[in-house]
C-alpha cells in the first residue's frame, strides 16, 4: 500500500482534517516567522480512547475545538502528550489536561506528570503509540510512533521539505534523525510534523536533515579555519538571509555547530577554544535572561 498526502494545505481556519488513520488535525492559530502557518494539534483516536498531542497556544476556540474532537464518538481521553515544551507546541497542555482531568506525558520538567520511557507503547483501545525519544531539535523532543498505520509525528524533529532549528544538541540531533531514517526507510509512513503539512517522504526528509546539517557544520569549520570566532558574524554568514526574530533560530543552530565541533579533535582550532567558549557562555546567558522575560510576558496574558 502506498500512502498519500489527502489534506489540503494550508487547511481552512478551525477545520479539522485527517491526515492519516486514526489521526484528525487542527492548525493553531498562532502563524509567525517561528511557526509558519501555526502549529499543528492532533488527537488520536481509535476505538473508545483518545490521546491530544500538542494543544498549541492557549486560544479558547482552539482547545475547546480539540477537546470535544478528543471526546466525539463517546471516546475517553487517556492523556495530552507533547512533542517539546516549546511554547507554541504547550502551552495550552496544562489548561486541556485539567478540564479532561488526564495526565500530561513528555520529558519536560514544566509540564509531566508522567514520563514515558523511550520505546514505551501507549494502548489506545487496540491501537499502538510507541514513545520515540528524539532528542536535538530541544532536549525534550519525542516523537510518536504507529507502525500499524505508517504514521509518525516528528514534532519539530522532521519539518517535511522545511527546517527547524537546533535548540537542543547536534550530535543528539543528528543520532535522532538517523533513527528515524532508519525506521521508515523499507515501508511506508507518512510524517505529520509540528508545523506545515504532512509527507510522505519521510526517510528523504531525514536525509535532507542530514545533508543540510553536515553542510552547516563544514561551513563553520571553514570560518573558523579563517580565524572566525565570534557568534554574531558566525551567525550572519552562515545565516545571511535570516532577519528579524528568526535571527535567533540561526543563532542558536551555529552555537549547537560550535559545541558539536568542540567535542570533535581538532573541530575547533586551539587558538580559538577560548574565544568560542566565551561566546558560548554569552549566548547562554543572554537566553535564559530572554526566556525568563518571556515567560514573564507569557505569565501576564493569560
Amino acid at each position: 500500500m502506498t500512502i498519500k498526502v489527502t489534506q489540503p494545505w494550508p487547511p481552512a481556519d478551525s477545520t479539522a482534517g485527517a491526515p492519516a488513520p486514526h489521526v484528525e488535525h487542527l492548525l493553531a492559530p498562532n502563524p509567525s516567522s517561528w511557526t509558519y502557518e501555526g502549529t499543528n494539534s492532533y488527537v488520536i483516536g481509535h476505538g473508545g480512547s483518545s490521546l491530544i498531542v500538542d494543544p498549541g497556544v492557549p486560544d479558547d476556540d482552539h482547545l475547546q475545538t480539540l477537546m470535544r474532537m478528543s471526546l466525539a464518538g463517546d471516546r475517553t481521553p487517556m492523556a495530552v502528550l507533547l512533542t517539546h515544551d516549546h511554547p507554541d507546541h504547550s502551552d495550552g497542555a496544562r489548561e486541556v489536561a485539567g478540564v479532561l482531568g488526564v495526565p500530561v506525558l513528555c520529558l519536560s520538567p514544566r509540564f509531566a506528570d508522567e514520563l514515558p520511557a523511550d520505546g514505551a507503547v501507549l494502548d489506545v483501545d487496540g491501537l499502538d503509540v510507541h514513545v520515540l525519544h528524539t532528542p536535538g531539535h530541544s532536549d525534550d523532543s519525542l516523537c510518536f510512533w504507529m507502525p500499524s498505520t505508517g504514521a509518525l509525528l516528528t514534532g519539530d524533529t522532521l519539518l517535511g521539505a522545511r527546517s527547524a532549528g537546533v535548540m537542543g544538541r547536534l550530535g543528539e540531533l543528528l543520532r535522532s534523525v538517523e533513527m528515524l531514517r532508519a525506521l521508515t526507510a523499507d515501508r511506508d509512513a507518512i510524517g505529520l510534523p509540528g508545523h506545515g503539512p504532512a509527507f510522505t517522504d519521510v526517510a528523504a526528509s531525514a536525509t535532507r536533515v542530514i545533508g543540510v546539517r553536515t553542510r552547516r557544520i563544514d561551513q563553520v569549520r571553514g570560518y573558523l579555519a579563517d580565524g572566525d570566532a565570534s557568534l554574531a558574524s558566525l551567525s550572519a554568514r552562515v545565516y545571511p538571509d535570516v532577519t528579524g526574530t528568526r535571527a535567533k533560530f540561526g543563532e542558536s543552530t551555529v552555537v549547537s555547530t560550535l559545541e558539536y565541533l568542540a567535542e570533535i579533535d581538532g573541530g575547533i582550532p586551539d587558538p580559538l577554544r577560548e574565544q568560542v567558549s566565551a561566546e558560548i557562555a554569552e549566548y547562554y546567558v543572554e537566553r535564559s535572561r530572554r526566556h525568563r522575560e518571556e515567560a514573564a510576558a507569557r505569565a501576564a496574558s493569560h
